[in-house]
């Protein structure tokens, strides 16, 4: 509508205009705003519109109380606005979609002071007339347009008549009802999966639009308006250029997929940034490592847990990253992994120890493979006898995520997934510990609450090494007479599959 207006007042258009909506309400226009500080996170934020209403309400409150405008309230939104949509359960977006789309479009979305003083002097002038209310009928008489609009909250009926009926409410975003040839043929193709909420397609993280079955395609994307029902605030300039951004890095990197590379090769395109974190799951005593670039926005969680997979998400999103792989220490016997949901998801790769007996996967880890993340240098090392399948990674030399083949004051046990004593004896004493001590030991599990050792500490201080040669700790292994882990069965069956779960049931551990 406003287009339309401004786009009359150039021409010299001197007539009178009718602009017609719903609601009625009359587009705000910016003004200039001091920056005011976030009062909202994802983890606090209510999960329910109203309750979202409600605090947003209050802050404006404060804020105006303080001298702060309305708008200042609202721009300090942006940065987590898709978060926020993101956190909304399917049921509650369609409820702001019934009751606050048309308050927030004018609110949040504001027009130039340029664009509003023309509108604004249309209206003094009488030339424009805001009306609230719905179309019930419209019929051409002598060459003109008779229309009666049923007006919102009294139900009285308006009679106009106009020249002519312009229609400013844009395409339709509907794509389970859009006749678009195009849009009609990737339906009948099962090529994208309408959003229930009738807000464009449903799309991965990266833009990778979703088939009915819900796997991401590797050939079609979609930015901007078409994700509008996964992301909502989706059409802005800055939100654009993001996507942009993200779906280039992705696809270069699906080229450097394709081609043969060498061991060693860089995800690096800028300075780099490194950015590293240790993620813990109360319930498995599981450790998660995120290993990024905050430069590129690439990323990789190793070890990842199925019931954290929105705290990864979340995350990653609050971080700007964008998962490119999920790799693992091992084929985990005491929770499921989060590869399989994270794939779905995130449209990343699963990469898995070489000789793991796993399924669906995109690729192994070998002994040696090299990656450099934002300057960083991760290097996979073979540590078998807790599985006959395991891998540490070695960061810069500095940090080593050592799965359960070296936990702090302990290590795995051996008597299952064909471990063996005598291999990991060699593989921690003769691998393992003549790294320098002063190398970080990062493991995948702890029960007591620790989070870092270092491989001088262990040499000196865990119980079942310092001292030990290989004929004691196999007596010590073999005689352990640990119980199994209470979900073995179930976590051995999923992570076989790369962690797709084909039945639900309790992951207490």
């Amino acid at each position: 509508m406003v287009d339309m207006v401004v786009s009359l007042a150039q021409r010299g258009f001197t007539g009178k205009i009718h602009a017609v909506s719903r609601h009625g309400l009359i587009p705000r226009s910016h003004r200039p705003t001091d920056p005011y500080p976030p009062f909202l996170t994802l983890e606090t934020a209510p999960q329910t519109t109203r309750g979202l209403l409600r605090q947003i309400r209050a802050e404006v409150k404060t804020a105006e109380s303080q001298g702060h405008d309305w708008r200042a309230v609202l721009n300090a939104l942006r940065p987590i606005s898709q978060g926020l949509w993101h956190c909304l359960p399917i049921a509650e977006r369609a409820r702001f979609l019934r009751h606050l789309k048309a308050y927030w479009e004018v609110l949040r979305h504001r027009l130039a002071d340029e664009i509003a003083s023309i509108l604004d002097e249309a209206v003094e002038s009488g030339q424009l007339t805001y009306h609230g209310g719905r179309i019930e009928t419209a019929e051409v008489k002598n060459g003109c347009v008779e229309v009666t609009i049923r007006q919102r909250g009294t139900g009285n009926l308006l009679n106009l008549t106009v020249d002519r009926i312009i229609n400013c409410t844009g395409a339709s975003n509907d794509y389970r009802t859009i006749t678009d040839p195009l849009v009609v043929h990737l339906r009948q193709r099962g090529l994208i999966r309408p959003h229930p909420l009738g807000c464009g397609i449903e799309t991965a993280d990266n833009g990778a639009i979703l088939r009915p079955d819900g796997t991401a395609s590797d050939t079609l994307y979609s930015l901007g308006n078409p994700r509008k029902g996964d992301l909502w605030e989706t059409t802005a300039i800055p939100e654009l250029r993001l996507q942009a951004a993200e779906l280039a890095r992705d696809l270069l990197r699906s080229l450097k997929e394709r081609i043969s590379l060498p061991t060693a090769y860089s995800i690096a395109f800028r300075p780099a940034a490194p950015i590293f974190r240790q993620l813990f799951d109360r319930e498995s005593s599981t450790y998660t490592y995120l290993i990024a670039d905050s430069g590129t926005g690439e990323a990789i969680l190793i070890d990842p847990v199925l019931e954290q997979v929105d705290r990864d998400r979340q995350i990653l999103w609050q971080l700007g990253l964008t998962l490119g792989y999920t790799m693992e220490t091992h084929v985990h016997a005491d929770h499921i992994t989060g590869a399989h949901r994270l794939r779905e998801l995130t449209n990343c790769s699963i990469l898995v120890p070489e000789n793991a007996e796993v399924s669906d996967i995109d690729g192994y880890v070998r002994d040696g493979d090299l990656w450099i993340v934002a300057g960083q240098q991760l290097k996979a090392i073979a540590t078998p006898g807790h599985t006959d399948s395991h891998i540490a990674y070695l960061i810069d030399e500095k940090r080593l995520l050592t799965g359960d083949a070296l936990l702090i004051r302990g290590c795995g046990r051996t008597d299952f997934q064909n471990g063996s004593p005598e291999v990991l004896y060699k593989t921690v004493t003769e691998k393992l510990f003549t790294l320098p001590d002063d190398t970080l030991v990062y493991p995948c599990h702890d029960y007591l609450g620790r989070t870092v050792s270092s491989i001088g500490e262990e040499k000196r201080w865990n119980p079942r090494f310092a001292g030990r040669n290989r004929e004691d700790f196999v007596e010590l292994m073999n005689n352990l007479n640990l119980p199994y882990p209470k979900k073995m069965t179930a976590a051995l069956s999923a992570n076989a599959r790369g962690g797709k779960v084909v039945f639900v049931m309790d992951y207490q551990i």
